[in-house]
């Protein structure tokens, strides 16, 4: 397993759809999720706050009311296009002693938008990672040194670029 750090949520060049970023090293790893995930997972990166607890934030307080602890979030398989995750989670007693460990299958979108609210670490197969990931010089637009290129308009897969469209999912 290979830790990653969620970059953000771009609504991709010329799509629709909607598309988070996780990186490992020099690797990108795009899934692409739902409109109210990605707006989930935005909301999570920007500390949001609308007042009420949305969906995810049921989840961790129904979570948290039962002494259950999200340890982490791991993108095992990728099938057929789709990718496969599972929450790990521990249950504590009232002591605080682990009563049971459990592994709750996920979309990763959840799993994702859960694990940056309870600042939990996201992990993925090594051979997820060498099938569906991409050098991130092609996606972020990076020259070698990881500059920003300021010269161009060439530069709408920047991280800073990627900012406009994260946006849109803020409604």
């Amino acid at each position: 397993m290979v830790p990653l750090d969620v970059l953000g949520v771009s609504a991709g060049i010329g799509q629709y759809q909607p598309v988070v970023l996780l990186k490992h090293e020099d690797r990108i790893l795009p899934i692409m999720v739902g409109l109210a995930e990605a707006d989930a997972i935005q909301g999570a990166l920007t500390n949001r706050d609308l007042g009420r607890p949305m969906t995810h934030d049921l989840i961790c307080n129904l979570l948290a009311g039962l002494r259950g602890q999200v340890t982490a979030v791991v993108i095992y398989k990728l099938e057929e296009n789709t990718f496969y995750a599972h929450l790990d989670l521990e249950q504590r007693s009232a002591s605080g002693q682990v009563e049971q460990i459990l592994k709750i299958d996920s979309r990763p979108s959840d799993g994702i938008a859960i694990a940056l609210r309870v600042n939990c670490p996201i992990y993925a197969a090594v051979e997820v990672m060498n099938e569906a990931s991409t050098d991130a010089q092609s996606i972020l637009g990076m020259g070698s040194e990881g500059e920003e290129g300021e010269e161009s308009d060439e530069d709408e897969g920047d991280e800073e670029e990627d900012e406009g469209p994260e946006s849109d999912f803020d409604a």
